[in-house]
């Protein structure tokens, strides 16, 4: 096959951000806003041009997921070596990142769009979970300082300033999951189907994403907390994707310093927690955490991000 036009026949090396979604969990794939940001963690991808696909990696189930982009995007096989700042399992969307960067490599001239699109469809190739469009489109698009506003539907977003003194604090429950040995395509049958609990959780979310667009714009960071807090209890009760190893540390960031509010994030059954502190109390929070793995993230670029007029 020969390479797509726009592809280097030369190594590259690209790199894309993972993400934490604020808010609109489990809202993505049935076509509703939600509210992520790509974070200064990042997978990183080497490339050279070459007679088979073959992937060098710490990050597991590369090749799967390289195999199926260059079939979306027509590109020729190429080796690639692969570091990833995002580690799997943990809900920060470490397959997006490094699909995405691979893209990136790939095809520097795809509109970020089409890159996010065909990398949500090369997922689903790779692992056979009908995953959103959310996670592909903030790690092409993000843009540093900003949340990104994004109707799942029909594409339409917007970047919503996000305060340089708040700072997204990522707990890792230690629970590890792979997305198709979960119930996460269960709960989207569910919901699509229309049973009444999911559905009370995904119409109590969408409403949560405009209200926390809003309190973001409004500075008022008592109502970003009380909107943290109540997804959780939606994602924990109604759509039922926590555990208890997760609430239980869900309920110690609540009520460590500095912190606005927190909740699970990511398709859920294990994963990280996501908590927003004051940057000022940040010592202060790692501290009444101990024990527990945190990374404390701030916005970033997208892979696509420069190359996007404003």
């Amino acid at each position: 096959m020969g390479s797509a036009e726009g592809a280097p026949a030369r190594p590259w090396t690209a790199r894309a951000p993972g993400r934490v979604n604020l808010i609109g969990e489990h809202v993505d794939y049935l076509g509703g806003p939600v509210l992520p940001a790509a974070i200064d963690r990042f997978t990183t991808v080497r490339g050279l041009p070459a007679g088979a696909w073959s992937v060098e990696s710490e990050v597991s189930g590369g090749l799967a997921y390289a195999r199926a982009l260059g079939e979306e995007l027509g590109a020729a096989p190429h080796a690639l070596r692969i570091t990833s700042e995002v580690p799997p399992g943990v809900g920060l969307a470490s397959s997006a990142a490094l699909l995405v960067a691979i893209a990136s490599g790939l095809r520097p001239d795809l509109d970020g769009v089409e890159a996010a699109r065909a990398c949500q469809r090369a997922e689903h190739r790779a692992c056979g979970v009908r995953v959103g469009i959310m996670d592909q489109f903030v790690s092409a698009l993000g843009r540093r300082g900003h949340a990104l506003l994004l109707d799942c539907g029909s594409l339409e977003h917007r970047f919503v300033p996000f305060p340089e003194d708040l700072v997204m604090a990522v707990l890792d429950s230690g629970v590890r999951r792979r997305l198709s040995e979960t119930p996460y395509e269960q709960r989207r049958r569910e919901a699509e189907a229309g049973m009444p609990k999911r559905r009370r959780h995904v119409e109590s979310e969408i409403a949560r994403v405009h209200e926390f667009a809003a309190a973001l714009a409004a500075g008022d960071r008592t109502r970003l907390g009380s909107l943290l807090r109540a997804s959780h209890l939606s994602l924990r009760d109604d759509f039922e994707v926590s555990t208890p190893v997760v609430d239980g540390l869900v309920e110690r960031a609540w009520t460590a310093p500095g912190c606005l509010g927190a909740r699970i994030v990511g398709a859920g059954f294990g994963g990280s927690i996501l908590a927003l502190v004051e940057a000022e109390a940040c010592d202060r929070f790692v501290e009444a955490l101990a024990g527990v793995p945190v990374r404390l993230c701030r916005t970033a670029d997208g892979a696509y991000a420069s190359r996007t007029v404003p």
